[in-house]
């Protein structure tokens, strides 16, 4: 792996390697850190993972890279945090692009979605009533595991997605079914991505015996205080060591500072404007 500076531009478009560059690596409200959205590149491909309240506004003032730029876009759950900067996007490509932009996402968070986050902002325009299918391209992934948790699959240009069912905001009951839809990603077979989960050992076991994983970038709450939501830093720590030497820590806050994660066996906390190259 090689850690590459940002430069000038969010490059979209790379030598062929696999990249990824972190917008922001902080959790929901930690404005100095940004929140947690990333962009997958891999040759003439790419795709935006989230696009939070911030990420527009980040993408011009911090990164000096206009976000209709983006062409594919991936959300893995419907916290603002995540998808809060979608409704700009989708009025930038419609109205300023003149296109509709791509969206990698399953029916049924499509209609969740749609029902439950845009259509509010996005229903009704000068050109009538309007629709999901009015402003986004639906690339739809393949559901190709059903056990032990729901994995998809999709080819995106020159980068293999799969998307994984994770937990992480549930009800009383701790099961898939009653949780809020959420989802992790694995690109290429080799980089995994969990977005925001609670603390799964098991999950992610099973994904290393599966898969190739090189690298982990994981989600980590290191105060503490929502690991009922989020995998927390102390929960992290347990994991084999030959595990946490592959991990990444994002969606972090202030508390970040009263820790040394590579001190504690982990790679290190993921540094936003910079990019990961594999």
């Amino acid at each position: 792996m090689e850690i590459k500076k940002f430069d000038s531009k969010i490059e979209l478009v790379n030598d062929g390697r696999l990249s990824l560059f972190f917008t922001g690596a902080g959790s929901a409200f930690t404005n100095p850190y940004f929140q947690t959205n990333l962009i997958a590149v891999k040759g003439n491909t790419h795709v935006l993972i989230d696009c939070g309240t911030i990420c527009p506004f980040v993408f011009s003032f911090k990164y000096h890279t206009k976000i209709s730029q983006i062409k594919n876009i991936l959300l893995t759950h419907p916290h603002a945090d995540h998808i809060g900067g979608v409704e700009e996007v989708a009025f930038i490509s419609k109205y300023s692009n003149k296109e509709k932009i791509n969206i990698l996402i399953t029916d049924e968070f499509k209609q969740l979605l749609w029902d439950e986050s845009l259509k509010g902002g996005l229903h009704y325009s000068e050109d009538g009533i309007l629709t999901f299918d009015d402003y986004f391209n639906q690339l739809k992934p393949k559901l190709c595991n059903k056990k032990p948790f729901e994995i998809y699959n999709f080819d995106l240009g020159e980068l293999n997605i799969k998307l994984f069912r994770t937990m992480h905001v549930t009800s009383k009951v701790d099961s898939y079914k009653n949780s809020q839809i959420s989802y992790g990603v694995i690109f290429d077979d080799r980089i995994l991505f969990t977005a925001d989960t609670q603390f799964k050992p098991a999950q992610l076991e099973w994904i290393l015996s599966n898969f190739n994983i090189e690298a982990i970038f994981h989600d980590c709450d290191v105060s503490g205080k929502s690991e009922r939501v989020h995998a927390s830093y102390s929960q992290l720590k347990t994991l084999d060591a030959a595990i946490k030497q592959k991990m990444f820590l994002c969606h972090y806050d202030s508390s970040c500072k009263l820790v040394n994660p590579r001190a504690d066996g982990f790679k290190d906390f993921v540094q936003a404007g910079q990019y990961y190259i594999f």
